[in-house]
């Protein structure tokens, strides 16, 4: 690495950690310990970023050719990587000194190459790029069935040399065969008809059907919400806190793009990447606003056939399988403190959703495995509710339920990488009972709500 005093650079120390981690030296820890870096905290920090990220910036730094056209990087990967991860995902150079010039020289060509992964995964920011751990899960692709249908999109796969398998018919053996898919084998989901099942480390970034909103790359957790909310063509329907839009897509796909989807998110810059987004797949049943839903007069002539409203707001992520907490010293996990505060952001969004005068389901959904944030949510606002509203129970094959101990926990649904080969997620459906149920209810005072399933 020449002449440069290393103890003065935190990206020239934070290679050798690399280096030392992956020559099988030690753990993080234990080799930013040996570290002469004085600021032990932000060397690990970067180190466990650059390690979250690996697959990522070695894909950028290969496609850039950086190591082949910058002598100052000295031919090292490990420190194109943690100039890279700084420079375009975590937050800005740090007293780079000579390297700096390097990250500004190539500016132009690795946002680019950052911009083709954005889009090829189907995510607003570079922080929500797929990190090394997801390389144990399966890779889902979503059929748009706005632009073609899921026999189609099987026969150009087959076309290309892969091979469809038959589908099991108990779950456990499905998850065995997506744990040991060839390189060339794929199959549809087990649940979801309009989902695809590939090999965990299949790459689709150049991918003709990806780049045309063909198919959508998006985890199989994350594609539940739609399908439990399931508005029919012609539904009015409000996502409440919309933005990038995957969950947006979805819905408009099955609703065979006909009918209309109110979205909303109070950031402008990301109603503009939902608008974008909503283009790429060929959707036109939605009607974006830039706007707080708390905000949102939902007694207003605008909303007043709104049946369907989905919620899936702000969460700590912590089902994320790519958070890597283990190897950042729990930095990345949320405090009591701000649970708290999630909690009752969560619980007066959900809260709202059912004051649409004539909703009649609702689907609340987060990304995240603690209670805090699902199922007492959920039980807060069925007390509210419940003389009006039951917690359906959906999905009756799924394998995996809420946590026990609160009153409605087999009618929740959650999904795990053990259990269901996803991220952690959470969902509950929460549906308007028919007023003969109603009435019956108040008569004899008991609970008559029904254990259905969709």
């Amino acid at each position: 690495m020449g002449d440069m005093n290393r103890n003065s650079n935190l990206y020239i120390e934070a290679a050798r950690v690399l280096h030392d981690i992956y020559e099988k030296k030690g753990s993080i820890k234990t080799c930013v310990h040996r570290s002469s870096f004085q600021e032990k905290q932000m060397l690990t920090a970067l180190v466990s970023q650059t390690l979250r990220f690996a697959k990522v910036l070695e894909t950028v730094v290969k496609r850039t050719k950086l190591l082949e056209n910058n002598r100052l990087l000295w031919n090292d990967g490990m420190l194109a990587r943690v100039l890279l991860y700084d420079f375009m995902i975590g937050p800005g150079l740090y007293k780079p000194g000579r390297l700096k010039v390097v990250m500004v020289k190539n500016k132009e060509i690795i946002t680019s190459e950052f911009d083709r992964l954005l889009t090829a995964y189907g995510v607003n920011e570079c922080s929500e790029l797929p990190s090394s751990t997801t390389e144990a899960l399966p890779r889902y692709v979503r059929v748009n069935l706005i632009k073609t249908s899921v026999d189609e999109v099987i026969d150009s796969f087959v076309d290309k040399g892969w091979t469809l398998l038959h589908v099991p018919t108990d779950f456990s053996s499905f998850k065995e065969v997506c744990q040991n898919l060839d390189e060339n084998q794929f199959l549809r989901d087990f649940h979801l008809d309009d989902l695809l099942v590939f090999p965990a480390h299949t790459d689709f970034h150049d991918s003709r059907l990806v780049q045309d909103g063909t198919v959508i790359l998006q985890d199989k957790a994350s594609c539940l919400p739609a399908h439990i909310l399931s508005p029919p063509e012609g539904a009015v329907v409000v996502d409440s806190c919309a933005a990038p839009g995957n969950k947006t897509s979805h819905m408009a796909s099955l609703m065979g793009n006909k009918g209309t989807i109110y979205v909303f998110d109070h950031k402008e810059d990301r109603i503009e990447v939902l608008q974008e987004r909503m283009e790429g797949a060929g959707v036109s049943c939605k009607v974006a606003r830039c706007m707080d839903f708390l905000r949102v007069k939902t007694d207003s002539q605008t909303y007043r056939d709104v049946e369907y409203v989905m919620v899936d707001p702000s969460c700590s992520g912590s089902g994320i399988v790519s958070r890597l907490d283990s190897l950042t010293n729990d930095d990345a996990s949320v405090s009591q403190r701000r649970l708290g505060q999630l909690h009752k952001l969560q619980a007066q969004i959900l809260r709202h959703a059912f004051s649409f005068p004539k909703v009649k389901k609702i689907v609340y959904s987060t990304c995240s495995i603690n209670e805090e944030e699902n199922e007492q949510v959920c039980e807060e606002i069925y007390e509210k509710f419940k003389e009006r509203f039951k917690i359906k129970k959906v999905m009756k094959n799924w394998p995996e339920r809420g946590r026990k101990g609160y009153q409605k926990s087999d009618r929740y649904l959650r999904a795990s990488p053990t259990a269901t080969l996803t991220n952690g997620f959470f969902v509950a459906c929460f549906k308007r009972r028919k007023m003969k149920q109603e009435v019956g209810s108040m008569e004899s005072g008991m609970d008559q709500e029904e254990v259905s399933s969709e």
